[in-house]
């Protein structure tokens, strides 16, 4: 049963009260023990106890309650207390020295007896050994109450400490913490019973009574030794290649392990101190997460109007996100699923009597509704996120690929000069670079209008252009977790295939701070680092499931599907790259478009994709895109791989 506050704040005081009342006893008992002393002078100390004992507990408790002893929790009490414990006792005696100091030069306080001579000159003095003895024993006495707890938790007097033996891998800041909080806690689910540390400078010291057993390679050995039962990555900012190599080395354990919060997301309020997370798959990437912000002095959102298309998508929600968090006047939300939209909306405290937020239902493919929406609203920036991605689907459907992917590009984009709006930022993908699927012809394409519309226009038009994104709708990661939750097996196209791979907020930050940077017409680039193995990732992705991989669960290689390329570029062989103000970012001019001829195949798109002609959307496409090597497949075979 939990007692109220007041309550346990009560017992405490009076607990406090009573530590002193007897210090300041003892302390004359030991003071006056060994003085040659008669009887009546006994009395008069024990009088002038009696007399004084009283005011000295109130000095105390108000000290006490002055340097805040009674608002903390007695359970967590820390080196903090121990501070204001020692602070505090230290004014109570110097106030009874004081009253020592200054007693000759006073008359007799009516409260203390009237002693007769030849006892009368001890009525005011208290034996100084009293004075010292008393603040050393109030001392023990205050600050032993408040750690008694735990130092029962620590010794195992409290009761047979629970939990699952944890093995910390890290001897810094955010291991001692760790420590510190599961060493103390009797109630912790885990508890340390070793520590590695991976730099080797610290073995064979202690960490809050938990040994530093050795290094990375010591591993095996400590697991065996203290029985461990879980392994902690207690090194939150480690850089990519210590962690792979960590990683590594926990997995040949086979014991399951996990990674503690980042310092960011602690301060961002995600986690708790105390909460262990599993090692995400991000933390693998191989290069440090790129973080881009808009700094005031380029806030070009401030006030606009905003437009997202594709809102619902992953890449246009967590544009939302960070839009959101630059003040724009008005974002409106544009998408064909209701249910994504809103809860997107709902999530940036969409309320249906506010304007801030628009939602509406659209296809980007429509042109009157489109059209009806920049007459409403006059959207100012556009990001154009609006579209289809996945790529086996779209070798099925290549007329789809061709109506949204090219056609409702240039819809908005037409509209977006026609209005006046000031940005249009399309999203593409590395899919686009020498494309051997619809789904990266089409988007290359798009680029293509989108560059010839800017030539003309007063609208900057940019393109951004990144690889993969980590747990995007359709992306790999998404589909190994639903077949790790199966049992298996994990698919994997290919042994060798790679891809450049980001996180979503990467890929949006982006998108954002290109805004900032571009002309009209050019194209972006992420330094994304060396591209990714599908494979590692697939048996990184089970190992911190706490399984192992062609064990727990089977990986299968199935070969390569419609359109699939083994290794994905970002540029083309005519695209050059130059550095921006932002590091990680690159511009790049795109090649030069033919508009006559553009428009000629745009009206050859357009007739084949309304007749369903399959073969004459990818003629089309080829004579766009002369590096287009599309894999042909039987109608069968394309069922079957999709």
């Amino acid at each position: 049963m939990t007692l109220p506050r007041y309550v346990r704040r009560t017992f405490l005081l009076l607990i406090d009260a009573t530590a002193v009342f007897c210090a300041f006893g003892l302390a004359y008992a030991l003071g006056v023990a060994f003085e040659d002393i008669d009887a009546g002078r006994r009395v008069a100390y024990l009088r002038q106890y009696l007399g004084l004992v009283g005011f000295l507990v109130a000095i105390r408790i108000g000290l006490f309650a002055l340097v805040g002893l009674y608002r903390g929790i007695a359970r967590y009490a820390s080196f903090h207390e121990m501070l204001s414990i020692l602070f505090a006792t230290a004014l109570g005696t110097l106030a009874l020295a004081a009253f020592n100091l200054l007693s000759p030069h006073l008359p007799p306080p009516s409260f203390l007896p009237q002693f007769p001579e030849p006892h009368r000159a001890y009525a005011m003095h208290v034996p100084w050994r009293v004075v010292v003895i008393e603040g050393m024993l109030t001392l023990v006495a205050i600050g032993g109450l408040r750690f008694s707890r735990r130092l029962l938790v620590v010794t195992g007097l409290l009761g047979a400490r629970g939990g699952r033996n944890l093995l910390i891998i890290g001897v810094g800041a955010s291991a001692e913490r760790v420590c510190r909080e599961l060493a103390y806690d009797p109630d912790a689910q885990y508890r340390p019973v070793a520590l590695i540390d991976p730099d080797r400078m610290h073995i064979g010291g202690r960490l809050h009574g938990i040994p530093i057993v050795g290094g990375l390679e010591s591993l095996p050995e400590a697991i065996a030794r203290y029985q461990v039962e879980e392994i902690l990555i207690a090194l939150a900012e480690a850089p990519p290649a210590l962690l792979r190599r960590i990683v590594a080395e926990c997995e040949k354990t086979r014991v399951a392990f996990k990674q503690l919060p980042s310092l960011a997301d602690l301060m961002a309020g995600k986690v708790t101190v105390s909460e262990l997370r599993p090692v995400e798959i991000e933390d693998l990437l191989g290069r440090p997460q790129v973080q881009l912000t808009l700094p005031d002095t380029h806030n070009y959102l401030r006030g606009e109007t905003v437009l997202v298309t594709g809102a619902g998508g992953s890449i246009g929600s967590e544009l939302c996100r960070q839009i959101h968090r630059y003040g724009p006047a008005q974002i409106i939300l544009l998408g064909r699923g209701e249910n994504s939209i809103y809860e997107i909306a709902t999530e940036l405290g969409y309320r249906f009597d506010s304007h801030a937020i628009e939602l509406v239902i659209a296809d980007v493919r429509d042109e009157p509704r489109m059209t009806r929406v920049f007459e409403q609203w006059r959207p100012t920036v556009i990001y154009h996120a609006a579209a289809h991605k996945h790529v086996p689907l779209m070798e099925l459907h290549p007329e789809e690929a061709v109506t949204n992917n090219i056609f409702g590009t240039e819809i908005v984009a037409r509209l977006a000069d026609r209005f006046g709006s000031k940005l249009f930022i399309q999203i593409s993908t590395d899919k686009a670079v020498r494309p051997t699927n619809v789904m990266g012809a089409t988007k290359r394409v798009a680029e293509m209008v989108v560059c010839d519309i800017a030539r003309g226009s007063a609208t900057r038009f940019l393109t951004v252009r990144f690889g993969n994104v980590l747990g995007s709708r359709g992306s790999v990661i998404p589909l190994f977790k639903k077949q790790i939750a199966a049992g298996g097996p994990v698919t994997v196209t290919h042994p060798d295939a790679t891809r450049y791979c980001m996180t979503i907020p990467e890929a949006v930050s982006l998108v954002i701070q290109t805004g900032a940077l571009g002309d009209r017409g050019s194209l972006f680039v992420l330094d994304m680092g060396q591209p990714v193995r599908v494979l590692d990732l697939a048996r990184n992705l089970i190992t911190l499931s706490g399984l192992e991989p062609d064990v727990d669960i089977p990986i299968q290689i199935v070969g390569l599907r419609p359109g699939e390329k083994l290794h994905e570029e970002l540029l083309t062989s005519d695209e050059g790259l130059q550095r921006t103000e932002v590091g990680k970012v690159f511009v790049s001019k795109p090649e030069p478009v033919d508009s006559a001829f553009l428009r000629e195949q745009l009206e050859a798109l357009r007739r084949a994709a309304a007749a369903g002609d399959s073969a004459a959307i990818v003629a089309a496409l080829r004579r766009l895109i002369p590096d287009y090597q599309p894999a042909v497949y039987s109608g069968e075979e394309r069922r079957e791989t999709a």
